[in-house]
């Protein structure tokens, strides 16, 4: 809980202008109910506003009128889903109609088979491409975990957040109030116990490949993309990365059956 006892709920601004929206999905796992977030992020700069990922179909209502209630005159000029699956680009449609000056962006393949209408308002995107905000930079970065092929992360300059898609996941436990909390305002940190429901539900293609060849290819991300705070879509924002890290590290090799 934050050190002044409020009860943090969404959206959240997790940094100077980045604000942190999620619906949690309730699930029971193991014999206890846990909850999966579903979170974008919005990230607004000087001069232009992009929305990572956004949101689950069932949440748009919701989703649609925080999202006004934070921009105030302001509008959405990029949508960044981070690939095309329903909890990271479920709203797309909504979203181009709502803003209809905003632009896709990411790796694109494929998404005209879901929008053939709106393919002049898509911007394909590639590794190390950066969108300028202004006063700030969002770079694509490559997905050292992906779930489909095409998936991309991104990573803000002015505050080194790096937003991980379907990497770093952890459920957590319900109680009143968890689901806005980070990482370290939980009761107890996450365990890579807590990764398992999405790492090995969403992410079959681990069990198959060696957890250190993925591992490898997360060190190298974080040596290029040094954050201060991970921003994933399935687990409260991080904000002890080199732990977390390691609880992420430990889940890998878990669906490996690698003891840690």
């Amino acid at each position: 809980m934050p050190k002044d006892g409020t009860i943090p709920k969404f959206p959240r601004e997790i940094a100077p202008n980045t604000y942190w929206f999620s619906t949690c999905l309730p699930f029971t796992a193991n014999g206890r109910e846990v909850h999966n977030h579903n979170s974008c992020f919005l990230v607004v700069g000087r001069d232009c506003v992009v929305l990572v990922d956004t949101g689950l179909p069932f949440s748009w209502i919701e989703l649609k009128a925080q999202l006004l209630n934070v921009l105030g005159e302001r509008m959405i000029d990029y949508v960044f889903a981070t690939h095309p699956e329903s909890p990271h680009m479920g709203n797309l449609g909504p979203l181009l109609e709502l803003f209809p000056q905003a632009k896709v962006v990411g790796d694109l393949r494929n998404y005209h088979l879901y929008y053939p209408e709106l393919t002049n308002r898509f911007a394909h995107k590639r590794e190390g491409d950066e969108i300028d905000l202004g006063d700030r930079k969002l770079v694509m970065v490559p997905a050292a975990v992906h779930d489909l092929k095409n998936t991309l992360w991104g990573y803000d300059t002015l505050h080194q957040i790096l937003f991980v898609s379907d990497g770093y996941p952890y459920t957590h436990e319900h109680e009143a109030g968890q689901c806005a909390l980070t990482s370290e305002e939980l009761p107890h940190i996450p365990v890579p116990e807590d990764t398992g429901p999405v790492i090995e539900g969403a992410l079959g293609w681990t069990r198959y490949v060696d957890a250190e060849l993925v591992i490898a290819d997360l060190v190298e991300v974080l040596r290029r993309y040094p954050p201060r705070i991970v921003a994933p879509a399935h687990g409260g924002v991080v904000t002890n990365p080199e732990q977390l890290t390691e609880v992420f590290k430990g889940g890998l090799r878990r669906v490996n059956g690698v003891a840690t």
